[in-house]
């Protein structure tokens, strides 16, 4: 028979098993712009050594770099992979290194949901301002975007850490940072 609380934990893992996909997808996208960017880098080298300037260029690899590093930290979020201080973490005991997992998954929630919002509205002006980057050949959105998209997905990846966390579940690549940990 199902309880109220098996039915909560289903729809939680469907979400969760939703944000993980995302979180793979954003990993597959960080992988192609890398591969991109190394392509691109390398013509620009190539062009800018036999004297041929290509002004926007520049604005392509910059974005280029911003769309990888952002995609990048989804992962970031999602496995708690990001910097942490373990030399003095590991060391705490096993509650108190949950109850900052849960601190950081809430704060981490909060924050990035917070930076995605004002992403959006400076994304929004950009469009009705029809801002350029700075060649001035190519609009500024596309890289703007970057920032409500990439940290929209870090809030979600956040709030599945927050459920891997308080579910006692470990992921690939986490285990030094659990409660469980060594």
């Amino acid at each position: 028979m199902n309880t109220a609380e098996d039915k909560d934990r289903g729809w939680l893992a469907t979400l969760d098993r939703f944000i993980h996909r995302a979180t793979q997808w954003a990993d597959e996208a960080a992988a192609l712009v890398c591969a991109v960017l190394i392509v691109v880098t390398t013509f620009s080298v190539i062009v800018y050594q036999r004297g041929i300037t290509i002004v926007w260029l520049d604005d392509a690899l910059r974005m280029l770099l911003i769309w990888l590093v952002y995609l990048g930290s989804v992962s970031l979020c999602f496995h708690n992979d990001h910097i942490t201080m373990d030399a003095v973490y590991l060391r705490l005991s096993a509650p108190v290194r949950r109850a900052i997992n849960i601190a950081v998954a809430i704060l981490g929630t909060v924050l990035c949901g917070f930076v995605s919002w004002i992403g959006l509205g400076s994304m929004a002006r950009e469009i009705d301002y029809a801002t350029t980057l700075p060649s001035g050949y190519l609009p500024a959105w596309p890289q703007t975007l970057a920032i409500p998209l990439c940290f929209a997905l870090m809030a979600v990846a956040y709030v599945s850490y927050l459920y891997a966390v308080v579910a006692n579940r470990r992921r690939a690549g986490e285990a030094q940072n659990t409660p469980e940990g060594p």
